[in-house]
């Protein structure tokens, strides 16, 4: 009997909840930290990695652990289950419609609305610090010349947009709906999303706000997912919220103080 009860619960496949989001995140953390322990190995035998600009290093380095993370999550199954994830199964189905694109600045309002909600319940019962501003790969004062904007906007606003919608909106999304519901789908996903977002780095706070305010955009993004089959919505929703970071905290850093005093959630 007890048998017969293991096979059922691995037929239901309740592990997955669990699994996929551990090795989605997981091999995105060993990538990060396996470039950083090269990085330091290379710089200890003499590499010159000092004197390249920390602008163009930072943006190597992002590259490199996006494309890795995405080559590792997607294709190592492939050659140890056979397990096999076509573009449609990332929910990349040719290009964004017009619908999805109309569809993407009404998510994106929803979002807005609803961490309004989300913030000011953390803040009011859970006491998180709404003001916690997330740890980025750029500092303003790396920024001094068009090409170091340019860069950073790359990374921030176009690269880690699509890495991150392939792997959480695409890649994991996409495999916990073949198993599950749609509404435990999106918790599982968002709440990964969401934690993913907690641990900046050794000798700094963990980013409750953040993982609050991801939380809220990962249900959007996942709801849009859904509707439409694709993850243009997210992508496009993805780029609007950093694009808007991107200028609040590198373009016009005055701005953010005024719009602060009105929405002190931001």
């Amino acid at each position: 009997m007890l048998g017969s009860f293991s096979k059922k619960i691995i037929g239901c496949k309740w592990w997955l909840l669990l699994a996929l989001p551990v090795w989605v995140y997981g091999v995105f953390l060993v990538v990060e930290l396996a470039l950083s322990l090269l990085v330091g190995e290379l710089s200890r035998i003499g590499a010159p990695l000092g004197s390249v600009n920390p602008v163009i290093f930072s943006t190597i380095f992002s590259i490199v652990t996006y494309v890795v993370s995405l080559a590792v999550v997607i294709y190592v199954p492939v050659y140890i289950k056979n397990r096999q994830t076509s573009l449609r199964d990332l929910g990349v189905n040719d290009w964004p419609t017009f619908l999805e694109i109309f569809i993407s600045p009404l998510a994106f309002v929803a979002y807005f609305l609803l961490t309004m909600v989300t913030m000011s319940i953390a803040s009011g019962v859970f006491s998180v610090n709404i003001q916690q501003q997330q740890s980025l790969p750029f500092s303003q004062s790396m920024l001094s010349t068009h090409w170091q904007f340019f860069l950073a906007f790359i990374v921030m606003v176009v690269l880690a947009p699509i890495a991150e919608e392939l792997l959480y909106r695409g890649y994991l999304y996409g495999k916990l709906r073949n198993s599950f519901s749609i509404w435990l789908s999106i918790l599982i996903t968002s709440v990964a999303f969401g934690l993913a977002h907690l641990w900046a780095g050794p000798n700094l706070p963990l980013q409750w706000a953040v993982v609050v305010d991801t939380f809220t955009l990962s249900l959007v993004m996942c709801a849009a997912r859904e509707y439409t089959g694709a993850i243009w919505v997210p992508v496009l929703m993805h780029m609007m919220k950093n694009g808007i970071a991107f200028y609040f905290l590198f373009v016009n850093t005055n701005l953010i103080n005024q719009v602060n005093a009105l929405l002190p959630f931001m």
